[in-house]
Order: C-alpha cells, then structure tokens, then sequence
C-alpha cells in the first residue's frame, strides 16, 4: 500500500514540476503561431505562382541557352573584378580610387543589362514570356537610384 501511494506522490511531484515548462513551451509555440495566421503569411493561402510547361525540345533549348549565359557572365565578371583589382592596386589617391571603383561599377551595370537582354532573347525565341525581375519589381528595389548605393569616398 506505500508503494502505490509513493507511486502516486512521485507522479504527482514530477506533473508539477514538469507543468510550467511545458506550459511556457505551449503558450510560445501559440504565439508563433497567431503571429502566422495574424500577417497572413501562411504558404497555403498564398496563390501559387502559374507555372509554365516546357515541351522537351524547349526545357533542353532554355538548359543549353541559361548555362551558356551564364558562364559567358562569370567569365565576364571575373574579367571586371581582375580589372578592378588592378586598377585599385595602382590607386595613388583617393580620387583614383573613387574612378576604380565608379568604372567597375559601371562595368557590372552594363553586364547585368546585356545579361538581361540576351536571357530575353533567349526566351523570344523559345516563344516564352520574357523573364521578369530586377531594379524596382522588388520590395528591396523599390523607388531605389542607382545614387542610392554609392559609397560616400566616391562624392569626392
């Protein structure tokens, strides 16, 4: 008969001792999860976005196309990045230094757009829509200049 009423003060002690952890674990997970449903930001209710079906011939055409463009811009990028490089290294002042930096600056800006037409060509002729994104299709983009990044040692 002590047994079974030290069986029952044990499980007893240990419900109390484990309630208040396991209630602050429920009521955090609880506000996570009201803090989901409050901003609507669940992945359920968002609509998906339309997808497009590829016959082969395309699906291996935009493969071969975007791999090409993109080694073509990482060779281009590393190309800007050795000039750059180069150009800061015989920097004397910090004028030179701003004109380095304002030439690859430039260099990248241009890449990025020939990027930009080439995947759309690519996609005109494949016959898909043209790719979408880029400088002010973003919450990061925007109303955003190209004046807003510049670095203040570049103002001199």
């Amino acid at each position: 008969m002590a047994s079974v009423s030290s069986d029952m003060s044990f499980a007893r002690d240990a419900q109390l001792l484990l309630m208040p952890p396991a209630a602050a674990v429920l009521a955090t997970l609880l506000q996570v999860g009201s803090g989901h449903a409050q901003t609507g930001a669940a992945p359920s209710t968002r609509p998906a976005p339309a997808r497009i079906q590829l016959t082969p011939r395309q699906e291996s055409e935009l493969f071969q196309g975007q791999r090409t463009l993109s080694m073509r811009a990482h060779s281009d990028q590393i190309a800007i990045l050795q000039k750059g490089e180069r150009c800061l290294g015989e920097a004397k002042d910090l004028k030179a230094l701003s004109s380095c930096r304002q030439t690859e600056r430039q260099a990248r800006r241009e890449l990025m757009n020939r990027n930009r037409e080439e995947a759309r060509a690519l996609h005109q002729r494949l016959g898909l829509p043209a790719p979408r994104g880029g400088w002010g299709e973003g919450s990061r983009g925007k109303g955003r200049t190209s004046a807003d990044w510049s670095d203040p040692a570049d103002q001199i």
